[in-house]
């Protein structure tokens, strides 16, 4: 068994993630955290959930599974999944379960970002692998050493909105420097390629996004997961989605949006009367608040969306 470590990671939007799942701690609702991470939001759900309430925690992250061994062996309502959350959610459709609320806070923790050893830090030096589970699929150093500049200049512009010009440049200069091997490899590849920028930050953040995000499938799998939920809720049942970049952002709108359809009733209504028939009832978006950004940085790109699945059943309306 892997020795659990002190988490770091401090929980974003804790308050306003837990005011969108609207639990009533009395009914004995189930909760699935599809990213339980640190298990920070995880532990604010089971205190809402009363003693009838039953949380599931999912995660593909060893380091994760340690801390939830822990937390499940001191609260028996919690239990955990591990793997990839999109095929947890597709065997806990698959089992015929339903639940009354599914939570996802995407992205990486804290803890993953400043552990040099997990490679996805573009300060401190370490190996170029960036997987979410270091024992399956292959690292990042795989991806860029083997694939052709158009390929690596497609995925930075794709999945780090890296401009095209500046990801062409970036794309070449890896070529030319490879076998890249560390992290330090690709960020003075980066730095070689496009310089510093007076505003906008480190030019190798969003090199190092697109280049982790395409490793391990991200938008894919959130696509994935997202359609699973929407099999797994029960009516009036509600799913928050915790974003960080526009990538994901746009894959969690745009999911909702179709599943919305044309309804045009008001979001507090309980049931749609305009005749649309959706799927989903689109909730509000949430931003943190400046106290909050200000306690914690990483906060300030977050955005929380929520919406509500409603009584329309998805027999011969797909599942996306």
């Amino acid at each position: 068994m892997m020795a659990e470590r002190p988490a770091r990671h401090v929980p974003v939007m804790p308050d306003e993630a837990l005011a969108a799942l609207e639990l009533s701690g009395e009914a004995g609702e189930t909760v699935v955290d599809a990213t339980f991470g640190a298990g920070g939001h995880t532990r604010r759900v089971l205190a809402a959930v009363g003693q009838e309430g039953r949380v599931v925690g999912v995660d593909r992250d060893p380091e994760a599974a340690a801390r939830a061994e822990s937390l499940a062996a001191a609260d028996a309502r919690f239990s955990f999944r591990g793997g990839a959350y999109d095929e947890a959610l597709w065997r806990m459709v698959e089992d015929g379960e339903r639940v009354d609320a599914v939570l996802f806070d995407l992205g990486l923790s804290s803890d993953q970002v400043d552990e040099a050893s997990r490679g996805f830090s573009y300060v401190h030096d370490g190996p170029l692998d960036m997987r979410m589970d270091p024992g399956s699929g292959s690292p990042a150093a795989e991806f860029l050493n083997a694939a052709g500049g158009e390929e690596i200049s497609r995925v930075l512009t794709e999945y780090g909105d890296v401009p095209r010009g500046e990801a062409r440049r970036v794309s070449r200069e890896v070529v030319r420097r490879r076998p890249l091997s560390t992290t330090r490899d690709l960020a003075e590849a980066v730095r070689s390629a496009v310089g510093w920028v007076e505003r906008g930050g480190n030019p190798s953040k969003r090199v190092f996004q697109a280049v982790r995000v395409y490793v391990n499938d991200e938008m894919g799998s959130l696509r994935r997961a997202l359609a699973a939920t929407e099999r797994l809720l029960v009516p009036g049942g509600r799913l928050a989605a915790i974003t960080f970049q526009s990538g994901e952002d746009r894959t969690v709108k745009r999911f909702i949006a179709d599943r919305t359809g044309r309804c045009v009733c008001p979001p507090d209504l309980p049931v749609c009367v305009c005749g649309a028939r959706p799927i989903l009832r689109r909730g509000p978006v949430r931003r943190p608040s400046e106290r909050e950004i200000e306690a914690n940085p990483r906060a300030a790109s977050a955005r929380l969306r929520v919406a509500v699945r409603t009584e329309e059943p998805l027999d011969g309306r797909g599942s996306g």
